[in-house]
């Protein structure tokens, strides 16, 4: 049996997955530490689930500095480096594992056209998007990435 890591800010995507998708174990992280928390105790996901968007958690559990955002992208705006941050949490959670040398492929749920998803690739290694919550799509990039 696979063990996926569902990371999210809600409950829709371990609901989703554990409702249609009943061949795997899931622990749910509701923020980086959370998910560092549970590789620390010795969850070892195959897969990592990524909600891209965070927009139900408190702004000091949002990984990235948001007035280091506001400065270099938005010109001080702070909001629009709120905005920024918590609409890309899923891509900042993934950097942040990644530099801490954890390599599971992972799975995002997300329209993005071609070139972000190779982009994506190339930046975070094995990256598999599905446009919508559609279970034969899910199930086939899951089985794509656990079949390596």
């Amino acid at each position: 049996m696979y063990t996926l890591m569902i990371i999210e800010d809600g409950d829709e995507y371990l609901r989703f997955f554990s409702r249609y998708l009943d061949s795997f174990v899931y622990h749910q992280a509701r923020s980086l530490d959370d998910a560092l928390g549970l590789l620390a105790e010795g969850v070892v996901p195959d897969v990592l689930i990524l909600d891209l968007r965070f927009d139900r958690v408190p702004r000091e559990v949002l990984v990235g500095d948001v007035e280091e955002v506001a400065d270099g992208m938005f010109g001080g705006d702070l909001e629009a480096a709120v905005r920024y941050t918590i609409d890309n949490q899923g891509y900042l959670i993934l950097q942040q594992l990644r530099q801490r040398g954890y390599a599971q492929p992972a799975l995002l749920v997300a329209d993005l056209p071609e070139r972000r998803q190779e982009n994506l690739r190339r930046l975070y290694g094995r990256i598999g998007v599905v446009a919508s919550f559609d279970k034969s799509k899910i199930s086939e990039a899951l089985r794509g990435l656990l079949n390596g």
